[in-house]
């Protein structure tokens, strides 16, 4: 493959399953946060990748968050909110935190390719990007010419992007204001 023709193939898609997203989905989840005590994100494998990413600019937006599994990470509960990236909906741990949250009181939101899936079903905001996945190859979603979940955990990193633009403007915050939140030892 050429590397012009497979941009323009992975660009599609990515646009193809993002055009589904409402504003409306964005400003729920953006009011969420910012209404949240605390926000605590979690996914597995390069779901989790994209969501730590999410994490750093929530930060570097001046929000209290924790990646659930990093030693620093409190307990959480009332009012707080716990979003979850799963494609599947289904990765056992994802299905567990999510349960635990219900029953310790936080909000849950999710980013998933299925809003048929267990984490779904628990969750109060449920945002959906349509891609088909190796873990439940039968559901719905468009399917893609990249390899395995490549498509969801794109989707998700810029999706989480745009939230974080979202709040940006809502908080009437720029990007040199958020720099000072940037670490300072690398």
């Amino acid at each position: 493959m050429k590397f012009e023709g497979t941009l323009d193939l992975v660009i599609d898609e990515i646009r193809s399953v993002l055009s589904g997203v409402t504003d409306e989905s964005i400003e729920e989840l953006s009011e969420s946060i910012l209404n949240a005590r605390r926000v605590f994100l979690f996914a597995m494998g390069r779901s989790g990748l994209a969501i730590k990413a999410f994490a750093m600019r929530l930060m570097h937006l001046g929000l209290k968050v924790h990646v659930v599994g990093e030693v620093t990470s409190p307990s959480l509960g009332e009012g707080d909110l716990l979003i979850i990236g799963s494609a599947s909906g289904e990765t056992p741990s994802v299905v567990l935190n999510s349960k635990k949250a219900r029953k310790f009181g936080a909000g849950i939101a999710s980013i998933t390719a299925s809003k048929e899936s267990t984490v779904a079903g628990i969750s109060d905001i449920v945002i959906t990007i349509p891609t088909k996945t190796p873990k439940v190859p039968d559901r719905a979603g468009v399917s893609s010419v990249q390899p395995m979940g490549n498509l969801f955990e794109q989707s998700l990193l810029i999706l989480t992007d745009i939230v974080v633009m979202n709040l940006m403007e809502r908080l009437s915050i720029d990007s040199e204001t958020m720099f000072k939140n940037h670490a300072n030892l690398e």
